[in-house]
C-alpha cells in the first residue's frame, strides 16, 4: 500500500500535469481550478493544496528549467571527461548562447504562458526557484563556460552575473512586449555576449 507521502506526491504530479495541459490547451486565464481538479481526478481542495493557478504555473516553468539544468549537468560532465587539452574553436558568444538558449526555448514554446510567468515573477507575489537554486546552477554553468573560453578568473564572477541578469531581462522584456517569438531577445543577448567576451578580460 502506498504511503501517505507517496499518495501526496502522486496527487501533486497529477495536478501539475493536468494544469500544464489545460494551460497550454485553453490558456492560463480560461483554465479554472475546477477544470484542473476534474482533469486530474481530484478535489478542488487537493488542487489548492498544491497551489493556486499562479503557483502552479510558476512550478511548471521551474520544473522545466530544472530539467534542463539536470540535462546540461550530465552533458557538462561528459564534455569534461571527453575533451583533451585541445582548444575549443567555437565562438565564445556561441558557447554562451548554447548555455542560455535552451532556457529561453521553454518560454518561446508557449509565449502566452511565458508572459504570465514573467508577470507573476515581476509582481513578487509568488516565489520562484529561478532566483534561488536555479540561479545558482545557471551562474555556475555560465562561470564554467567563461573559464573554458579563457576569461581571466578575476573577471568571471562579474561577467557571469551580467550575463545572468541579461537573461532575466530578456524574459521580462518578452513578458511585456507582446511579441510572439524570441528572435529579437536572442539577437540582443548575442550582442551582449559578444561584447562581454571580446572586452571582458580574456587571458592573454
Amino acid at each position: 500500500m502506498p504511503s501517505r507521502d507517496e499518495l501526496r506526491e502522486n496527487t501533486r504530479r497529477c495536478v501539475l500535469e493536468s494544469a500544464e495541459r489545460l494551460f497550454r490547451e485553453r490558456g492560463f486565464k480560461a483554465a479554472a481550478i475546477r477544470d484542473i481538479a476534474d482533469d486530474a481526478g481530484v478535489s478542488v481542495g487537493s488542487v489548492m493544496s498544491v497551489g493556486d493557478k499562479r503557483e502552479l504555473l510558476v512550478e511548471i516553468f521551474d520544473k522545466s528549467i530544472a530539467k534542463i539544468h539536470q540535462q546540461r549537468s550530465e552533458e557538462r560532465a561528459a564534455y569534461d571527461e571527453s575533451r583533451a587539452d585541445a582548444p575549443d574553436s567555437q565562438n565564445p558568444a556561441d558557447r554562451l548562447m548554447a548555455v542560455i538558449a535552451p532556457f529561453l526555448g521553454i518560454f518561446a514554446e508557449s509565449p502566452d504562458l511565458a508572459r504570465e510567468y514573467g508577470a507573476i515573477l515581476m509582481s513578487g507575489s509568488h516565489q520562484s526557484q529561478l532566483y534561488q537554486d536555479l540561479a545558482v546552477a545557471l551562474l555556475g554553468e555560465i562561470s564554467a563556460t567563461l573559464t573554458d573560453i579563457g576569461m581571466s578568473p578575476e573577471h568571471v564572477p562579474v561577467a557571469a552575473k551580467t550575463i545572468y541578469f541579461s537573461y532575466l531581462g530578456g524574459i521580462y522584456a518578452f513578458a511585456g512586449s507582446g511579441q510572439s517569438d524570441f528572435v529579437e531577445p536572442l539577437r540582443e543577448l548575442y550582442s551582449i555576449f559578444t561584447f562581454i567576451t571580446e572586452t571582458g578580460g580574456r587571458q592573454k
